[in-house]
């Protein structure tokens, strides 16, 4: 008797998504990442080398728990609708872990090496996701994650991480893990993607009415516009090798970051009336040089339910300003101001524009230790999402009782002096010499 044929499974990519895949230059820059750093013991040999065999087995097992890490993308024929994801039938969990054998201390220098960002792009032909791991110096391992910015938001990747990782230790007893992309499959052919997208649309639509409005909701012209810019794709990657574009889009960036406790960056934040959102965003603002139109900075506003996680990305930006010679103090007052603003929906009325910064962005994520790939982890670090053109950015999460910053900026610029001077914010060092003035 054959066995049961596997469902078709078929996610369109939302257009807004598909941004990060207009041109060579623009999947570049959607690569983000993440260190995780985990006790080494659980993970090793008897001669102390890394057990790439156990490592491989309890990446298996952690990712079955998420059906969106084993699906890869495809694009439409013709460029008729968005690329689609799919489940990645012959999916070998060897073909994204990379195992490093080098010994390699955890410092600023090394901190993009370990993530993986010195490897080869992540192949479009795979689900967009890949991981390095290193022994380090401490006797620790460093797990260093890809991800493209299109398979998922910060809070997308916060929630997955949750479900990849355990609350309490739990024992290999070595069965095999039922992975979550054994329930579905790709269509046979992409002839047939158009016609499966089409359905499942109508599908969702209550009636031919609102079938008609959500349809009509998007200009004509603007669909057209995208479908041609889907099929003259060749005609752009030529521009950018004739220009040399990538050089100019891409500059080389570095990273450093910095651990300290999560109350002292609470009684920081409370001190200077606001938030750990409202700090980093002051903390990054006063650490790079003033301006005589003052400073600017994109914060990112998160419009994802908790718990939702049927749409991959989710994020309005928002551009807050400082004036010139402004403390941290009144900085946070600032920001502050013009976020509770715009969530709510208000506006904060005409704002100056000054010197674009970068980014800066706070996320919490757990409140209590956590387990990956069977072993306690000790810490998180996050790297933003830049854009490489960008003076300096910064991502700052919680993790137990951490707060965790990484700062990244243009290799030209003291990138490991900025986040000393974010970590002096953010540890209330300024709190005397604003209190005096």
């Amino acid at each position: 008797m054959s066995a049961p044929t596997k469902p078709i499974s078929v996610e369109l990519m939302a257009t807004l998504d598909e941004k990060n895949l207009r041109s060579s230059i623009e999947f570049t820059a959607a690569h983000t990442g993440a260190i995780m750093v985990v006790d080494a013991a659980p993970l090793l040999t008897e001669d102390g080398r890394i057990d790439r065999p156990k490592v491989l087995r309890a990446f298996d097992r952690a990712i079955a728990k998420v059906p969106e890490v084993s699906k890869r993308m495809i694009p439409a024929p013709l460029g008729l609708t968005a690329p689609v994801w799919v489940p990645d039938e012959s999916f070998d969990i060897a073909r994204h872990v990379y195992i490093v054998d080098e010994v390699t201390p955890l410092e600023d220098r090394t901190l993009r090496r370990l993530a993986g960002f010195e490897r080869d792009l992540l192949d479009r032909r795979l689900p967009l996701w890949d991981a390095t791991v290193t022994l380090l110096d401490n006797g620790q391992i460093a797990v260093g994650v890809r991800l493209h910015h299109v398979v998922g938001d910060a809070k997308w990747a916060f929630d997955t991480l949750t479900l990849l990782t355990e609350e309490e230790l739990s024992v290999d007893d070595g069965t095999p893990p039922l992975h979550a992309r054994d329930t579905g499959r790709a269509p046979r052919t992409r002839l047939l993607l158009p016609l499966r997208v089409l359905r499942d649309w109508w599908r969702e639509q209550p009636s031919l009415r609102a079938a008609w409005a959500e349809y009509s909701r998007k200009p004509v012209k603007k669909r057209i516009s995208r479908m041609v810019g889907r099929n003259i794709r060749w005609y752009k990657e030529w521009v950018i090798r004739r220009r040399n574009l990538a050089a100019q889009y891409l500059p080389p960036n570095r990273s450093a970051f910095f651990s300290i406790s999560r109350s002292s960056a609470e009684a920081a934040a409370s001190s200077l009336g606001g938030s750990l959102t409202d700090l980093i965003v002051a903390a990054l603002l006063t650490a790079v040089d003033d301006d005589d139109r003052g400073r600017d900075a994109l914060v990112p506003v998160t419009r994802r339910v908790k718990g939702d996680r049927s749409v991959r990305n989710d994020v309005s930006v928002l551009r807050v300003h400082v004036p010139p010679a402004a403390s941290a103090a009144e900085m946070v007052k600032a920001v502050r101001r013009q976020i509770r603003l715009y969530v709510v929906g208000s506006s904060a009325g005409e704002q100056p524009e000054g010197r674009k910064v970068g980014y800066a962005t706070y996320l919490p994520w757990s409140q209590t230790p956590r387990f990956l790939l069977g072993s306690p982890m000790r810490e998180f670090i996050a790297f933003p999402a830049v854009d490489p053109r960008d003076e300096m950015s910064a991502f700052a999460l919680t993790y137990a009782d951490r707060f965790v910053v990484t700062v990244t900026g243009r290799a030209e610029f003291d990138v490991s002096g900025t986040a000393e001077a974010v970590r002096a914010v953010a540890e209330g060092a300024l709190r005397p010499v604003e209190a005096q003035a």
